[in-house]
């Protein structure tokens, strides 16, 4: 009786942990359709007339749009090329210290922002060029907007469109379609804040944050007869 016990016990347990078997190597996936990602390069330029004596209003607008865009989806360094060769040269040259400074102006480090040329000889006027690369989201390609008869399923299994809405509106909404792909860099952490929190702890002094006099821990006892 005792060995027909532990049979049984073992059996069970064998039971077990084929059970704890199945689950880890269920997979997780539904093979539902998911937004992707591709990379592509921004473009913008405009011409530099010699006879200029700066940036105009309209230039430092398109730099404005340049780097918005940038600071939002902008990867990689941002290009600016100038037309070596071309009769404006040297006014596409001195026009690049300027956009590097505005540049910085709205934000962008200094190391971000990387020189380039192109091949322009012959030409009367060459275009100051800025790219960089971006990312653009894509609606997977199965979505093609048919559906089943959700009323027949007899596999029980997911309708052919199953995701389809949900990767549609996450490609339409994403902020930059980078994210897509891999998860972004951890901003550095508050090294002035951890300084405050060890410096109070070494003089034996409460680590925790001041409260004001209208900050209190108590329970409101509005309603309760009291």
């Amino acid at each position: 009786m005792v060995a027909y016990k532990k049979t049984i016990g073992a059996l069970i347990g064998l039971a077990g942990l084929v059970s704890l078997g199945a689950c880890a190597s269920t997979p997780t996936g539904l093979g539902v359709p998911q937004a992707s990602a591709v990379a592509e390069t921004y473009r913008a330029a405009f011409a530099v007339d010699p006879r200029d004596n700066g940036l105009t209003s309209a230039q430092q607008s398109l730099l404005a749009s340049v780097a918005s865009e940038y600071k939002a989806r902008g990867h990689g360094p941002l290009v600016i090329s100038y037309p070596q060769g071309a009769a404006n040269e040297d006014a596409a040259i001195g026009a690049i210290a300027e956009a590097r400074s505005y540049f910085y102006d709205q934000g962008i480090d200094w190391r971000l922002i990387a020189g380039g040329a192109y091949d322009a000889r012959g030409q009367q006027a060459g275009d100051l060029i800025f790219s960089f690369t971006r990312y653009a989201a894509q609606a997977p390609a199965e979505c093609d907007g048919s559906w089943d008869d959700l009323a027949v399923e007899f596999d029980n299994q997911h309708h052919s469109n199953f995701g389809c809405a949900m990767a549609v509106n996450l490609a339409a909404m994403i902020a930059d379609p980078r994210d897509l792909i891999a998860p972004r860099d951890m901003e550095p952490g508050d090294t002035g804040r951890r300084q405050t929190v060890l410096d109070g702890y070494r003089a034996g002094e409460s680590t925790a944050s001041e409260r004001s006099d209208y900050e209190s821990g108590a329970v409101s006892r509005v309603g309760n007869g009291n």
